[in-house]
């Protein structure tokens, strides 16, 4: 009787979840997240009890402050964990003399890869996951859907598989570990700070209102976008409508969101085909022998992969009509003055015309006896 091949998992995904699970710095660091987390948390609960809400429902506004602390949050320890962790996975075997190893066995440069990528999230997943216990409380407040919870998680997840493949490509370009580490949170540093910088100059240099898809190399703007959804005025999620490119709308209330296409559209887009590059690239480096070269199938569905990117990138960058009027509109222009109309000298009146007729006085009528 013929017997049928069993899936296989990955070895090395098994080998780098048995090591980084064996010791007592992954638990420690999972406990210092969710007990951090939740102190904050406790923190921005007590802060809102003494925001003034000026007529309007203080638990919504209490819910929806939760939910940015929580989301924020997160995505500061992905954004910085996660590239610690890539960055040495393939410049420490390099280090070690053990790539040549990795090499040598059946598996494939892309398999290789994605079993570090995968080990590597992994954890980030368990960070994550194990707070939605205590994300769970802001339903309990309202003010927040949980599409806008998982908006932000879609958003949080892109955000750690990008970075993670950028701290994985250049760990397998460099061969010191050093190197990986300063070039990948260098590159972090100029997508998160630089995009600020280029759109605060943009409108004192240009006078002119930035355009918001500068900030979409940013994920915290795009995070931005998801959480700054509700009402903003007297809110304090006008600060997240500014670090998502609305500018002087946040703090108004008249904004109409609708008339906005959401800045981590751009974001997701961007991040995808960031992440496609850079597997690429990071293969040819892994390869021993001839990087470079590819046969005709791996052309063809590279090839097919860039025409699905790129028709799938224009139709999420289509330009929004009325998003573009909305964010370029300004002052309006005064209207200009009219000057009163000055009747021609030449033209000549009648004296008739102007002499008044006389009137006559009425005269009153003799009373009947």
């Amino acid at each position: 009787m013929m017997k049928l091949p069993t899936p296989t998992l990955n070895p090395i995904i098994v080998k780098e979840f048995r090591s980084r699970m064996r010791g007592w710095r992954a638990f420690a660091i999972l406990t210092f997240y969710l007990v951090f987390l939740a102190l904050f948390s406790y923190g921005i609960y007590r802060l809102m009890l003494l925001f003034p809400s000026y007529g309007v429902p203080l638990s919504p506004l209490i819910g929806q402050s939760l939910f940015a602390a929580i989301a924020n949050l997160s995505l500061i320890f992905v954004a910085f964990l996660m590239p610690a962790l890539t960055a040495t996975a393939i410049s420490s075997e390099k280090e070690k003399l053990t790539l040549e190893m990795l090499q040598a066995t059946p598996l494939s440069p892309q398999s290789i890869l994605f079993g570090k990528l995968v080990a590597s999230a992994g954890y980030i997943f368990l960070l994550l996951f194990a707070a939605i216990p205590l994300a769970s409380l802001i339903f309990t407040f309202g003010g927040v859907t949980v599409m806008d919870l998982l908006l932000a998680g879609l958003v949080i997840l892109a955000t750690a598989i990008t970075y993670g493949m950028i701290g994985l490509f250049f760990s397998a370009w460099r061969k010191r570990t050093i190197q990986a580490l300063v070039l990948t949170y260098l590159s972090i540093l100029l997508m998160i700070g630089g995009t600020y910088v280029i759109y605060i100059f943009w409108g004192v240099i240009i006078r002119d209102a930035p355009p918001r898809q500068v900030l979409m190399f940013n994920p915290f703007s795009a995070l931005a976008s998801v959480i700054a959804t509700q009402n903003l005025q007297n809110s304090p999620m006008g600060l997240f409508a500014l670090l998502a490119g609305w500018g002087p709308w946040a703090f108004d209330g008249t904004v109409d969101l609708e008339d906005f296409r959401p800045l981590w559209h751009y974001t997701l887009a961007f991040y995808t085909g960031l992440s496609l590059v850079l597997y690429f690239l990071a293969t040819r480096f892994v390869k021993p022998i001839r990087p470079w070269r590819m046969s005709w199938q791996s052309v063809g569905l590279v090839i097919i992969i860039a025409i699905l990117y790129v028709i799938t990138s224009m139709a999420m960058f289509y330009p929004d009509v009325r998003a573009e009027i909305a964010i370029r509109q300004g002052t309006p222009t005064p209207v200009p003055a009219i000057p009163p109309r000055v009747l021609d000298s030449r033209i000549e009146f009648s004296r008739d015309s102007i002499e008044a007729e006389p009137t006559e006085e009425p005269t009153a009528e003799p009373e009947e006896p």
